[in-house]
């Protein structure tokens, strides 16, 4: 997922981010990570947060098998 790169590219720590959208850091870890989805409040704080406003750039292609995504494009 592109949301590390993202992160990693503008020098903020996972402590920062997740503070930045009002979770914690093991939650921010495991979206990061892929183990956890985000919520729809959360995706969009994060793609506001990254200056984006498709959530693949963040999170990959919308795929069958990507659930998260599937359900994030409604915010498209």
């Amino acid at each position: 997922m592109m949301i590390k790169d993202e992160r990693e590219r503008r020098g903020w720590s996972q402590t920062q981010t997740a503070k930045a959208v009002g979770i914690t850091k093991a939650a921010y870890r495991n979206i990061e990570a892929g183990i956890r989805k985000p919520s729809y409040d959360v995706l969009i704080k994060l793609l506001n947060l990254f200056d984006y406003s498709d959530p693949r750039v963040l999170f990959g292609a919308v795929t069958p098998g990507n659930p998260a995504i599937s359900v994030a494009n409604k915010a498209e």
